[in-house]
């Protein structure tokens, strides 16, 4: 998979172009609205973009200069030019400054195609490093859905040897970092979205929690008021710099839908529900099932969590089963003394409290995701194309998850 970013002053025209990137395969996009001569100012942090495509009426709109200086910096990128003047003129206008493809408007999805897979072959030959990312969402509130993330993010990058990197988007709390570490992080993600001028490779590793060589956290808001204002085009620029960065991407979601847990649900490889065996648990789990296909979510993403399970609630999981028709990919069973144990020294479980069940499943679980096989296509199914704000208000719209 490829890493895409796109840029246009005219938004309308933005969206029509992340639709048809979307049609044309699996490929990871971010969206940047705005005069591509901005770009030569984001420094390094274009290197975590396999793909730039800038869309311009005229040559004089695509910022020629700008872009031969990026392209000059940037040499691994492949840069796309769509125009709707294709002449010789612009042609030998547009190669000089360094973009390989030149896609005339209207936007053709065939040619687009053939350029993508130009790019994608291009990558594949240099070994660049593939990311996946998997995203942990609960529907009701204390079902330990920020310990599972946090642990499984920490064991992946231990026992599994990954770079690792865990976003806290939990809009109530956003305390996962303190879950696995007693460092301070040294800035939260709303910091980071006032300051998205300063976003480059140093910022960035400034910004984040370093737990160990292999494992970072994003730290969350940790104010719903200060989370409520976290600007979903700049969180999505954050993510698009962060990805190349790592082989696995760990979301909290908490319990929230929104435009930024939807970014990171759009991208998610696995989509994990947490639940326990009760019936309350049955009837939230099959509304938020259904909230997520809604919005387009393909079911074979989904993976249902059994967190704190006795040998006493045998029916109520039978009943979920059959309810969400999800068959359990991981039952954590209950330890209280181990989980309260590894909360209150601010540890990972697997250092707590090892040898207890709680801590042998979830390093099973890191195991599971850490041999999954991205499958082909999108995480989304009919709805890839539509905008997130049509999707959260328009007919396929859904609130907040409530805590019930």
């Amino acid at each position: 998979m490829i890493d895409i970013l796109i840029t246009s002053k005219d938004a309308t025209r933005l969206a029509e172009v992340t639709r048809l990137i979307d049609e044309c395969g699996q490929y990871r996009t971010t969206r940047v609205t705005g005069d591509p001569a901005q770009l030569a100012e984001r420094g390094d942090s274009l290197d975590a973009f396999d793909v730039l495509i800038v869309d311009a009426l005229s040559l004089e709109d695509g910022a020629l200069p700008a872009m031969a200086d990026v392209c000059q910096k940037h040499k691994r990128l492949t840069c796309i030019l769509l125009i709707p003047d294709a002449s010789p003129h612009t042609l030998l206008g547009a190669m000089r400054a360094g973009f390989r493809d030149v896609l005339s408007l209207p936007l053709d999805r065939y040619s687009l195609s053939d350029s993508l897979q130009r790019a994608e072959a291009q990558r594949s030959q240099s070994g660049a490093r593939e990311t996946q990312i998997v995203s942990f969402i609960s529907c009701k509130g204390g079902v330990g859905t920020s310990f599972i993330a946090s642990n499984v993010a920490h064991a992946l990058a231990g026992l599994q040897q990954k770079r690792v990197l865990l976003i806290d988007l939990n809009q109530l709390f956003a305390d996962a970092a303190f879950l696995v570490t007693d460092d301070e992080p040294p800035s939260t993600l709303p910091e980071m979205c006032s300051q998205i001028e300063r976003m480059d490779g140093a910022f960035f590793d400034a910004s984040v929690v370093h737990v160990n060589a292999n494992f970072d956290i994003l730290a969350g808001a940790g104010d719903p008021i200060k989370a409520a204002g976290i600007q979903a085009d700049r969180f999505e620029w954050i993510l698009g710099v962060a990805l190349s960065r790592y082989d696995f991407v760990v979301f909290d979601l908490g319990q929230t839908i929104n435009q930024l847990s939807m970014l990171a649900l759009d991208r998610s490889v696995q989509i994990h529900i947490v639940l326990q065996a009760s019936m309350p648990h049955v009837r939230a789990g099959h509304r938020l099932q259904d909230i997520l296909g809604s919005l387009g979510y393909a079911k074979d993403r989904m993976r249902l969590l059994l967190n704190r399970y006795t040998r006493h609630e045998e029916r109520a999981r039978a009943a979920l089963e059959q309810v969400l028709g999800l068959r359990p990919y991981q039952v954590i069973p209950d330890d209280a003394r181990a989980v309260s144990a590894a909360i209150n020294q601010g540890l990972p479980i697997s250092k707590a409290a090892a040898s207890s069940g709680v801590s042998r499943s979830l390093q099973a679980l890191a195991a599971n995701i850490a041999n999954h096989e991205t499958p082909q296509g999108s995480g989304r199914e009919q709805t890839k194309g539509e905008s997130l704000f049509a999707r959260l208000r328009g007919r396929r719209s859904s609130p907040k998850l409530e805590m019930m």
